[in-house]
């Protein structure tokens, strides 16, 4: 008579999967990794907390400055010729590049938290660099 093994089964962990999915595009258990995070992806977290700052700065800089909106479109409506409300598409747009920012951020922090490899997705990587430096582009 065979005897065979017992399946060996995994535990979902569908919380490790998901935040394991989202921050690094690893959705498979055995993409998950316990290993040292290499020092490329640390100099990426490095950046991504500068970019948060940074982000965080540009934010406070438009949401404080709400008094001189009007000073800035006039600005702008000498420059350009023609009128237009300025100061609110930069506030949305910078708003949103903070959540993004901050939500990659918390997702890095649980990546830490947990000791699981960290390895950002390359979409993030763009996005997230892109995200800070657009602030600083559009600034006068």
């Amino acid at each position: 008579m065979v005897r065979h093994q017992p399946l060996q089964y995994y535990e979902p962990q569908l919380c490790l999967s998901c935040l394991t999915g989202i921050y690094g595009c690893r959705w498979q258990r055995y993409q998950r990794s316990h290993d040292d995070t290499t020092p490329w992806e640390r100099l990426w977290f490095l950046l991504l907390t500068f970019t948060f700052g940074l982000t965080l700065t540009w934010l406070y800089f438009w949401w404080e400055v709400r008094n001189d909106y009007d000073e800035f479109n006039w600005y702008l409506y000498s420059r350009m010729g023609y009128w237009s409300d300025w100061s609110v598409p930069i506030l949305v747009t910078t708003a949103a590049a903070f959540t993004y920012i901050a939500g990659l951020l918390v997702l890095a922090l649980c990546h830490i938290a947990v000791g699981q490899q960290m390895n950002l997705h390359w979409l993030h990587k763009v996005r997230s660099t892109s995200a800070g430096a657009g602030g600083r582009e559009s600034r006068l």
